[in-house]
């Protein structure tokens, strides 16, 4: 067969968008997504009355983000450049059923070096609180204690976790006054960044097979009728208590393999912030304005 009726039945459309074009379109797919997240969290600041207090009592980086000046997940990626990347899971046994129940997850790096602690407890019929500690080669140790943690707010982070892309914050009623954590994901690769209105900060990287570990470990805690609704088949199990290394994740499809080799090796590379004029957003996702928060 000649080259002229030749068909190669792998080629896609992806294949001819020039490699500048598909990484505008993905830093405007990101700019879409974080446009999104802020105004949901206005929204949210306007029902627990903080909306008014935002540009007194909130730290600057947080009042730069509401108000637009800056790109939240670039700015903290380079705040905590060589945070550790966990890459493994232990899920410690339950203990005995008592009025406090407590359940304990481990993740770590590859050399045990860094570690992330997550302790997920509750009293019968209260909220539910969730301690964060990191440490560090197993002689410095930051915690961060939210409490308490309500089931709508839980419900929501979990959803929003699910994401493939986005901003996502966990915190209490009472916002930034009390210890926040703000999880970036990106491609199901997500940053973790933990905040103590007492000056305490931490950072921690988790590959997506952690992420999926404690979203799905958390879930089966705070709300496991709705695990038992879901299909089995939509869900990755959650790795056995011996397990010490993260599952090897499925290969990537063509469409996937195209795109990255047209984005940098790195996730916090195609993070930059681009010094080309960014492109205008449309009416219904623009940023929120002074007036819209009510300052």
């Amino acid at each position: 067969m000649s080259e002229a009726g030749y068909h190669n039945p792998e080629h896609t459309e992806l294949d001819e968008i020039p490699v500048n074009e598909l990484i505008q379109m993905t830093r405007d797919f990101t700019r879409r997504i974080t446009n999104q997240d802020r105004q949901r969290l206005g929204m949210d600041l306007r029902e627990s009355g903080h909306s008014r207090s935002l540009p007194i009592t909130a730290p600057i980086a947080l009042q730069q983000f509401f108000s637009g000046e800056i790109d939240l997940d670039s700015d903290l990626a380079r705040r905590f450049l060589n945070a550790p990347l966990l890459s493994s899971a232990r899920l410690l046994d339950r203990p005995d059923e008592s009025s406090q129940r407590q359940e304990t997850a481990l993740f770590s790096s590859n050399d045990d070096a860094a570690i992330l602690t997550v302790d997920a407890h509750s009293q019968h019929g209260q909220e539910a609180v969730l301690e964060f500690t990191f440490t560090m080669y197993s002689a410095l140790a930051l915690r961060f204690r939210l409490s308490p943690l309500m089931a709508t707010d839980r419900s929501r982070w979990l959803d929003l976790m699910r994401r493939a892309n986005g901003i996502a914050f966990l915190w209490t009623r009472d916002r930034w006054e009390q210890p926040y954590l703000i999880f970036v994901v990106r491609e199901h690769f997500a940053r973790l960044y933990a905040f103590s209105p007492h000056g305490f900060e931490a950072a921690a990287r988790l590959t997506p097979d952690m992420v999926t570990t404690l979203i799905d470990w958390l879930e089966s805690l705070w709300f496991p009728e709705r695990r038992d609704q879901l299909d089995e088949s939509d869900r990755q199990p959650l790795p056995p208590v011996s397990a010490e290394r993260p599952t090897i994740a499925d290969p990537p499809s063509r469409i996937e393999l195209a795109r990255r080799a047209a984005l940098p090796d790195r996730p916090e590379e195609q993070w930059e912030e681009d010094h080309a004029p960014a492109a205008q957003p449309d009416a219904e996702e623009s940023d929120l304005s002074a007036s819209d928060l009510d300052w």
